[in-house]
């Protein structure tokens, strides 16, 4: 059972979050073998002045 966790810096839209998902699980299942429906996929949108990198807050 896969379990794929998606940090982003900042957001997306419901739609981008749609597609990403598919490819996500198309992918899995093309070359892992894993089921569709056993592909657990979490998006967590993280705010820019949360997010740092390299010393830096993003926002």
């Amino acid at each position: 059972m896969p379990y794929v966790n998606v940090k982003l810096a900042g957001s997306v839209t419901k739609e981008q979050k749609k597609q990403i998902a598919k490819e996500i699980t198309e992918t899995l299942q093309k070359h892992a073998h894993k089921p569709a429906n056993y592909t657990y996929i979490v998006f967590e949108e993280v705010a820019y002045e949360d997010w740092a990198i390299g010393g830096e807050l993003l926002g």
